[in-house]
């Protein structure tokens, strides 16, 4: 009986960590399940047992895997997996999911994360809206064959302004959270590729927006060098200013940056947030599936552990090496700018 009441209120607790700060947990089990206050109280309290049924509705509703509560090592890792669609999952949701991935972890303030970025981290593509929106529809027609996109060009200045305003929220609370990132030379290449595919392809509403485009990866680029340069994450200025807290030296560091030459990784995320741990994987460029798999998320990370003891520190002091590898991205830029501009 005591295992299994360790099991139910490690469940409940795992409900309270999901459950937004403005709504109560009696409340929901009640509505969900259909009881009275009373034996909502009795559910959480242990006194009664949850049956099979209303466990597996309280899963659902709040993403919470059953098997990562019994502690078996089954070696069958439970993930969750909700790819964007065109009618019933949009970029939309998938945005607002983010976000309240984003709050979740916002609200633990010993959160961390690590991000192995075989592509440009989405965080930081939303400094810019336009290169936000040019991924966001080279995702949209090319991967995910988008109907309504069958005859659309892309144009620069053609805004979302939900898109903008939740891309913003997610945004600033990246900012805020402490986070190693692990780059390689290919890290900026999937970028350039879209952009070259898109010009190619006479996807181009206006063929200077290719060009355009790339000057502001360049922009990109700088700021996420100068983000490294102090080991801080700030929002983009279009005019280069510096938030005040750098200039006055008051700032927390809470961003390190690593090079990576050894291993060629996907794009992985590892979150940790007070007891949780997820682990983040990529399907097809911008589909993600998580686990909340403790298991999976500590040998995941051994081996991230093990990648970033043979990559290079660039953050910090690393002025040299951190040089050598932006100017290299640079490069890369210059080079399908060149390609662009003379068609």
């Amino acid at each position: 009986m005591r295992v299994s009441q360790d099991i139910q209120s490690a469940f409940i607790q795992s409900l309270k960590d999901r459950l937004p700060a403005h709504l109560s947990l009696v409340d929901e089990l009640a509505d969900l399940l259909n009881l009275s206050a009373d034996s909502a109280y009795r559910r959480m309290r242990g006194d009664t047992p949850l049956t099979l049924q209303e466990a597996f509705l309280l899963a659902v509703h709040f993403n919470v895997s059953l098997d990562a509560l019994m502690g078996q090592d089954s070696g069958i890792v439970p993930f969750i997996y909700q790819p964007i669609d065109e009618h019933n999952f949009r970029f939309r949701d998938y945005l607002k999911n983010v976000l309240d991935i984003m709050e979740f972890v916002d609200r633990h303030k010993d959160s961390d994360v690590v991000y192995l970025a075989n592509d440009i981290p989405l965080f930081h593509l939303m400094h810019i809206p336009e290169i936000a929106a040019f991924k966001l529809f080279f995702w949209e027609k090319t991967i995910l064959n988008y109907s309504s996109l069958a005859d659309v060009q892309f144009e620069i200045g053609v805004a979302d302004e939900f898109v903008n305003e939740i891309s913003r929220k997610i945004r600033n609370i990246y900012c805020r959270i402490p986070s190693t990132e692990v780059y390689s030379s290919e890290s900026i290449d999937a970028t350039l590729k879209q952009i070259e595919y898109c010009f190619v392809a006479g996807m181009f509403k206006n063929e200077e927006d290719a060009g355009t485009l790339c000057d502001l990866l360049k922009n990109l680029m700088a700021h996420i060098r100068k983000m490294a340069e102090y080991g801080y994450k700030f929002k983009y200025d279009r005019d280069g200013n510096l938030p005040v807290e750098i200039m006055e030296n008051s700032f927390v560091p809470n961003y390190m940056l690593y090079f990576n030459e050894v291993v060629h990784t996907d794009n992985t995320v590892l979150i940790k947030s007070g007891d949780e741990q997820r682990t983040y994987l990529t399907n097809n460029g911008i589909n993600s599936f998580f686990t909340r798999s403790k298991r999976f998320y500590d040998d995941t990370y051994r081996s991230v552990d093990i990648l970033l003891k043979k990559a290079t520190l660039i953050s910090g002091t690393s002025e040299k090496e951190r040089n050598r590898i932006f100017n290299a991205y640079n490069r890369k830029i210059d080079n399908l700018r060149k390609l662009v501009s003379t068609g």
